[in-house]
């Protein structure tokens, strides 16, 4: 359900060294310095970045072209490449994984947490979130930021929304990868 330890400890240095290559070459948050821990920052600072590094993506390969990431990591952040940022439902939450649906695709997709399961972070399923999810080492997880959109469900939504989850997930399934 969540990254182990090893895991969180790489993507947290692979992502933290792209936010500041992208930061560096936008000039996007003066103070944001070059952190090695996400502890204690300002998660406005780090969508204001993301955000910069999601509408022009091609900038991972010139952080990959000027990196000295060994080869595992170089796999890692070229991955990330096949991102899909939008609007999804979380549905369901099992042992495994979480489920989310893309709203545009109508895609299931059962993604991890980072350092904490995804359903700690909200207050009820089906939810809202906007988000960016990612491949990471045969997982999917998201980037670090997940905006939710606190709308309270009906119950005829919510039935609505269950029986299109089964009516994929028996048809498609659920991927487990990007």
């Amino acid at each position: 359900m969540v990254l182990e330890e090893e895991e969180r400890e790489l993507f947290f240095k692979l992502w933290l060294e792209l936010l500041v290559f992208v930061n560096n070459k936008y000039g996007l948050v003066k103070t944001f310095g070059s952190p090695k821990t996400p502890l204690g920052l300002n998660i406005n600072d780090i969508e204001k970045i993301r955000n910069k590094l999601w509408k022009n993506h091609s900038v991972i390969d010139e952080y990959l072209k000027h990196s000295n990431l060994n080869q595992d990591e170089y796999e890692v952040v070229n991955s990330w490449k096949k991102f899909l940022k939008g609007k999804f439902m979380v549905l369901k939450n099992y042992k495994k994984y979480t489920v989310i649906m893309d709203f545009d695709s109508e895609i299931l997709y059962g993604i991890h947490g980072i350092t904490n399961p995804i359903i700690e972070m909200l207050p009820f399923l089906p939810m809202m979130i906007e988000t960016v999810i990612i491949p990471f080492k045969g997982k999917i997880i998201y980037d670090s930021v997940i905006k939710r959109n606190d709308i309270i469900i009906g119950r005829n939504m919510r039935r609505s929304f269950n029986e299109k989850f089964m009516e994929i997930k028996n048809e498609i399934g659920i991927k487990n990868v990007l």
